[in-house]
């Protein structure tokens, strides 16, 4: 009779929940202005939120930082977290970028990696991309794609087509929030930042059932009040 070596026991697998609240610490609840805490909630009542403002009032930090805190939340189901940014630069193109789709995206998503380190350090967003609770994406590669159990955070929106935003819209799944943040008096691919598809989607969305809109001004501003200052003379 031939003896068989026994298997050896295969690792169990931590469960998802339990593996991205080893990775991440307990969100703390720090909210520098009314507005900001306002947008924390609004994100949380709908599937789809909008938000505009100006830079420094803290809407790229408060929406990723919501993503963070429903992921780590073991009430809520979702799965990851998905950032998206269009493929548009200021000023110059650098031409082509070596490397593979992720390495040719690594710059223009590194604003948000850089506000993700810093709400939860540079060790926890490398193991999220590693366990594949944080995925980057363009928006060119998103037809035909279902966000089904995730939270997608589009940044820059206002340098997104109406064509960029409808597809994105439709791409929402079951279980899944859509945040979209950004300053049409800002667009690099629009001289009017009226002829983003962000700016048509509000347009388009308000008043509508499961959809947020919130607008931060310039008395929000809150990294450094010289920001309000300069916005003002370039608004002359």
């Amino acid at each position: 009779m031939i003896k068989t070596k026994p298997k050896p026991e295969e690792k169990q697998k931590t469960p998802a929940k339990q593996r991205i609240r080893e990775i991440i610490k307990k969100p703390k609840d720090k909210f520098l202005t009314k507005s900001q805490k306002d947008y924390w909630s609004i994100l949380g009542e709908n599937q789809i939120t909008l938000c505009f403002g100006p830079s420094g009032t803290g809407k790229s930090h408060i929406s990723i930082k919501k993503a963070l805190d429903l992921l780590w939340d073991e009430d809520n189901k979702y799965e990851k977290i998905i950032i998206l940014r269009p493929i548009v630069l200021v000023g110059k193109d650098l031409g082509s970028i070596p490397g593979d789709l992720i390495s040719k995206l690594d710059p223009y998503v590194y604003p948000t990696y850089y506000l993700i380190n810093k709400i939860i350090g540079q060790g926890a967003r490398e193991a999220l991309i590693e366990d594949g609770f944080l995925e980057t994406m363009a928006i060119s590669y998103c037809r035909g794609i279902n966000f089904e159990n995730s939270i997608v955070c589009l940044e820059e929106s206002q340098n997104a087509s109406m064509e960029e935003m409808k597809l994105i819209l439709t791409r929402i799944g079951y279980n899944s929030k859509l945040f979209l943040s950004g300053d049409i008096e800002q667009s690099d691919k629009f001289k009017d930042g009226k002829k983003s598809g962000f700016y048509d989607a509000k347009d388009r969305l308000t008043n509508m059932k499961d959809v947020g809109i919130f607008e931060f001004g310039i008395n929000d501003i809150v990294r450094n009040p010289i920001i309000g200052e300069i916005l003002k003379r370039y608004a002359d």
